[in-house]
């Protein structure tokens, strides 16, 4: 197919255009046909993300009484709290009113979903207050829990959290960054499928958490990292945006700057993003980070390597950090805790941005040794770029508000 289309002969319309071009273009096009192949087997890479949800938990004691702020997506809480549908034309004083109408039966989804208990005592909870937030444009109902501890509230605390456990209920699996003042200590930490239960204090025999409770500070940061890690390898547009780079990288040398280049831009807006200082709405970073795709695949077909390609990975490094920073959701108190999360969870990227270059791109040197070399990466840059404009399209027809 390919060496097919390095004979034909552009019609003469299309002449005055670089030779290069067109045939990037070209390729790109019979890529198209082994791209929607794959696109159509696999109906969860057109996306390319795992769908998720986020939220988070912010916890403070005062005595026996522990207040429990819990923000998630309002859409996500009224389909499994099986409160019924709200018009999206709706106005957000009818969406909260809507909420504070359904107290009753939030408050009965949260009572065995969200537990708090003292010395194996739970703790008895009430549901005061009903309200809505937006974050980058994403609507999270905000609900105020108190549970009310028995005695003094002296003790080992056990947080159990199920809200939206069952994943088939929402179609998306959850995680929740969680901020904490409880038993004496503070700290951070996230609840997900595979860790759903925090504790924390003096037990009434005087003995702090065990290493089970995995509520440690080094467990914490494992748990961060291992978020990070996950959500690289798991962003498949992400994978693929690098091993464009590494497709078109000349050597370990070029590697170098522009894997360097591309980690200094994602460390900044990732950051920026997840304090707070800058914020860009989901709907524009998405279809620019499937853009980047694109606009790297024709430069890999036509140009190959420029001398400004560093500079043009930082931009788009820029976009991918912003996508980055929508896994991490976090309360607005800004402190250390947050800044180790933070670091943490980076971390966790950097660790898998390494792996993947270490596995790639020796694969592709060795494959370099081959004649049949050129064919093969200029088909797999065209498919890629073709998964990109999937993307593209994707994104931007999304309805508003859609991940």
């Amino acid at each position: 197919m390919f060496l097919s289309m390095t004979l034909w002969a552009p019609p003469q319309g299309f002449r005055c255009l670089p030779g290069r071009l067109i045939r990037a273009l070209l390729v790109m096009l019979g890529g198209a046909v082994l791209a929607g192949v794959l696109v159509s087997l696999t109906a969860s890479v057109a996306s390319a993300h795992v769908p998720t949800t986020d939220g988070t938990s912010t916890i403070r004691q005062h005595g026996s009484l522990v207040r429990y702020e819990l923000e998630v997506d309002y859409d996500k809480l009224t389909k499994a709290a099986r409160l019924g549908g709200v018009p999206r034309e709706a106005t957000d004083a009818e969406r909260e009113a809507f909420l504070e109408s359904h107290r009753a039966q939030l408050a009965s989804y949260l009572a065995d979903r969200l537990t708090v208990a003292l010395d194996g005592v739970r703790c008895a909870a009430a549901l005061e207050d009903t309200r809505i937030t937006k974050r980058q444009n994403f609507l999270y109902a905000r609900l105020l829990l108190t549970h009310r501890c028995p005695g003094t509230g002296s003790g080992r605390f056990t947080v159990r959290y199920e809200v939206f456990s069952d994943t088939a209920a929402i179609g998306a699996e959850h995680t929740n960054m969680v901020d904490y003042e409880l038993g004496g200590s503070g700290g951070s930490d996230v609840f997900d499928a595979g860790h759903r239960e925090l504790r924390v204090g003096r037990s009434a025999a005087g003995q702090r958490e065990s290493p089970a409770g995995k509520s440690g500070f080094l467990s914490s940061v494992g748990r961060f990292v291992g978020m990070g890690l996950e959500h690289i390898l798991l962003g498949i547009d992400h994978v693929l945006f690098l091993v464009l780079l590494l497709l078109g990288a000349r050597g370990w040398r070029s590697v170098v700057r522009l894997a360097t280049s591309f980690t200094v831009a994602h460390s900044v807006t990732l950051a920026l993003a997840v304090l707070g200082w800058v914020e860009v709405p989901a709907k524009l970073v998405e279809p620019l980070i499937a853009l980047s795709i694109v606009y790297v695949a024709v430069e890999n077909i036509a140009r190959g390597e420029t001398r400004h390609r560093a500079l043009v990975v930082f931009g788009f490094g820029l976009l991918h950090g912003l996508g980055f920073a929508g896994a991490l959701n976090f309360t607005d108190d800004f402190s250390g805790r947050l800044l180790v999360s933070l670091l943490s969870f980076n971390l966790g990227i950097e660790l898998g941005q390494f792996a993947i270059v270490l596995l790639v791109f020796p694969l592709l040197l060795l494959a370099r040794r081959y004649s049949w070399s050129t064919v093969a990466h200029t088909g797999a840059t065209a498919i890629v770029g073709v998964l990109g404009l999937v993307w593209l399209a994707e994104r931007l027809l999304a309805p508003s508000g859609a991940a």
